[in-house]
């Protein structure tokens, strides 16, 4: 019969019982450790404890947690300077105004263009004058801005009025010729026009100013220059025939001027005209110079008074028809 303590040292120790172990762990692919190699290695060992299922487990779980509450902190922090930002450091303007409808005040009066302003919640801003040749003085001739435009309540509106047409006096040119007159009449801003008229002046001459020289007018004013084309023509009588003396009254009538009779020999035209100049039918005007040949008688005397030769050439006299 064994021994009772032998078996039990056996049965608790048994003889290659850790060879064992150690073939199966490797075998089997299990560590030593877990196959309780050893008393104390048994004892020394506790299972893991798993999470319940769904719940994040282990590291993992922590991590995630710590980010989200970074996140949180983070759009916190986010707010929370956008708030200041947009509350303390730089708040939100307030809302504009509702905004006015720049008026028309061209062609009204300042005093009427100052209202309409104030009416419509504006004011008049820089204001300047120029000379216009048609709009009257103290009248909007232009604006800024234009009408139709918006502007916000108190805006400002520039305005330019007009001064009027400026007034010159017209000058005295009747001394200079048409064109000289003409010429200075534009260097002093005149539209001129120039009508040609028949005058007893020179050709040239200027008869007339319209308005009269000294006459205030607006510019740029219009002035009207007659110039003289000369005393008028009529064409030159035929004078043949007449006598002297109707010729003479003939000439005064027509304000000829008789200046030369020239006394020629003839023997049909005595004392009668056989000769003129300017010739018959040429244009001549009042005042020009006429001269006449008029015929004359021939008598034949021998001898002067008691025995002296005549003093006329070739003893011959002569003397007019009738005559004493």
């Amino acid at each position: 019969m064994p021994k009772l303590g032998g078996s039990i040292r056996r049965r608790r120790s048994p003889r290659g019982a850790g060879e064992r172990r150690r073939r199966k762990s490797v075998s089997e692919g299990i560590p030593a450790w877990r196959m309780g190699g050893s008393r104390r290695g048994r004892r020394r060992w506790k299972p893991r404890r798993l999470p319940p299922r769904g719940a994040a487990g282990g590291g993992r779980g922590r991590r995630r947690g710590t980010l989200l509450r970074a996140l949180a902190f983070a759009g916190a922090g986010l707010g929370t300077g956008y708030l200041v930002a947009t509350t303390i450091v730089f708040p939100s303007p307030e809302p504009p105004p509702d905004l006015q409808g720049v008026p028309e005040l061209r062609g009204i009066t300042a005093e009427e263009a100052l209202a309409l302003l104030a009416d419509s919640g504006l004011v008049p801003g820089r204001v300047d004058s120029v000379r216009h040749p048609v709009a009257p003085a103290l009248s909007v001739i232009g604006q800024s801005p234009l009408p139709g435009r918006t502007a916000l309540p108190g805006a400002e509106v520039r305005l330019t009025l007009s001064l009027g047409p400026e007034i010159r006096p017209v000058p005295d040119v009747t001394r200079l010729r048409g064109a000289r007159a003409a010429a200075a009449l534009e260097a002093g801003g005149f539209a001129v026009r120039i009508d040609t008229v028949r005058s007893t002046m020179p050709a040239g001459r200027v008869v007339a100013i319209e308005p009269a020289p000294g006459t205030d007018v607006a510019m740029p004013g219009s002035v009207r220059l007659a110039v003289s084309l000369g005393p008028p023509t009529f064409p030159m009588p035929e004078l043949s025939g007449y006598g002297e003396y109707e010729a003479r009254s003939l000439l005064d009538a027509l304000g000829l001027v008789l200046e030369t009779v020239e006394k020629r020999y003839s023997i049909r035209n005595i004392n009668r005209v056989f000769g003129q100049h300017p010739e018959p039918n040429t244009d001549v005007q009042r005042g020009a110079a006429v001269r006449l040949i008029v015929g004359e008688s021939i008598l034949r005397v021998p001898f002067g008074p008691i025995g002296t030769a005549s003093s006329a050439p070739g003893g011959f006299i002569h003397e007019p028809l009738g005559g004493d």
